[in-house]
């Protein structure tokens, strides 16, 4: 009668995981770590979307961005002849950027010419002092020109460094060609990292500075607008207008890796558009940490975002602290990779303990047309299983029957 005695270990070890299974996947459930048999792993938080998320939240920060230029006398001009101390700056004094003093990720502010008549001239042109400063390649400030009611780009972008400030000279920017009345503006665009806000870019007092903005008339010399900025200033500061929250819980087995449900960022009206100049982020609840010794986190995301215009970020903040960049990607170039644009691999947290909390922030931004559509005629990203997994600092039981039980979640 020997399998009497064995039946029942084997009754309980078939409980244990009847229970396991049964397991609510945002709690915390105990692995067996192999590597220190006195600790044990959890998932501190796990959520497939599939139950409650009134934890998340999300928000349309464009509904609240204020504009960044303004007029300032910090780092005025100093070329020959200037006079003045005043000058529009694109920037902030911001004691709690990484990089000190200059301008953040994801902007996109602008500095507008009031509209201007510039008929009765031979060759109108626009020209300004500037200097410059931002992440080369990726950080733009444009000169723009409203053609056909469309803003159109004079120039390739204004990045780097300029070295201190220039004077475009009497040549400048030609407007004959454009929409009478002439409207133009200056538009400073950072992408989502790299700047002196997460102090990977620490500019010298970046963005832009401009001054002595002036329209005239190259052969006839007639002035039609001059901004020396000394007496409140004539150009208009702006941003765009508030985008709208697109984040919501959609039900499709299609689209979703644990069916049917996960988050998405997109129009279910039109799955082939996000709409322009959006900066939308998604916000998991706070997750207790404070007895973790190691944590990573794991995510499931499905990207449909066809040029490497329009990307997403992924943040992480600890105690309601300063939010830090983890990742920053653009575009699958139409490759529509399923969820191999995942997290599964895991990001590494643990050297920011000791910490209370922990929070994963995913912001989806587009440019100025909005996403297209992807391979699969759809636009938009997916955010499903997401958690947050570590060796936590209670030991396990001494007893044998707890070494097998953490065999087993």
């Amino acid at each position: 009668m020997r399998w009497l005695r064995i039946l029942p270990v084997l009754l309980l070890l078939a409980a244990l995981l009847a229970s396991t299974a049964e397991a609510r996947r945002d709690e915390a459930v105990p692995v067996w770590d192999p590597q220190n048999a006195n600790r044990i792993n959890v998932d501190f938080w796990y959520d497939d979307i599939e139950g409650d998320v009134s934890g998340w939240s999300s928000v349309d920060n464009t509904a609240f961005a204020t504009p960044k230029f303004h007029i300032d006398t910090y780092l005025a001009c100093d070329l020959p002849g200037h006079t003045g101390p005043n000058a529009w700056w694109c920037g902030e004094l911001n004691g709690t950027f990484a990089g000190g003093d200059g301008y953040a990720n994801s902007w996109d502010h602008r500095l507008g010419v009031p509209a201007t008549d510039v008929a009765a001239a031979t060759y109108p042109i626009l020209t300004f002092k500037g200097r410059y400063d931002s992440e080369a390649g990726y950080d733009y400030t444009y000169v723009q020109a409203l053609d056909g009611g469309v803003y159109i780009d004079l120039n390739t972008g204004y990045n780097g460094s300029s070295g201190g400030w220039f004077d475009i000279g009497a040549y400048g920017f030609p407007l004959d060609t454009y929409d009478s009345p002439a409207t133009c503006r200056f538009r400073f665009l950072s992408d989502g990292a790299w700047s002196d806000a997460d102090g990977l870019y620490d500019s010298d007092g970046g963005a832009f500075h401009c001054d002595d903005v002036k329209i005239f008339d190259f052969y006839g010399g007639t002035e039609y607008f001059f901004d020396d900025v000394e007496s409140g200033g004539l150009c208009v500061p702006s941003v765009p207008g508030a985008a709208g929250d697109w984040w919501h819980v959609v039900e499709d087995n299609c689209s979703s890796w644990s069916t049917p449900h996960s988050w998405w960022c997109g129009d279910d009206g039109d799955t082939s558009l996000i709409p322009p100049n959006l900066n939308n982020s998604l916000l998991t609840p706070p997750v207790d940490i404070s007895e973790a010794v190691t944590c990573t986190l794991r995510y499931y995301l499905h990207a449909e975002v066809p040029t490497g215009e329009d990307g997403w970020n992924i943040e992480v903040r600890f105690d309601g602290g300063e939010w830090q960049q983890l990742h920053a990607f653009y575009g699958d170039f139409e490759s529509c990779d399923g969820w191999g644009n995942s997290g599964i691999n895991g990001d590494d947290l643990t050297d920011y303990l000791p910490a209370d909390e922990v929070q994963l922030m995913v912001t989806m931004q587009t440019s100025d047309d909005g996403c297209g559509p992807g391979a699969a005629g759809g636009a938009g990203i997916n955010l499903d299983d997401t958690w947050f997994e570590g060796v936590h600092t209670d030991a396990i039981e001494e007893s044998s029957w707890g070494r097998i039980k953490m065999f087993y979640r």
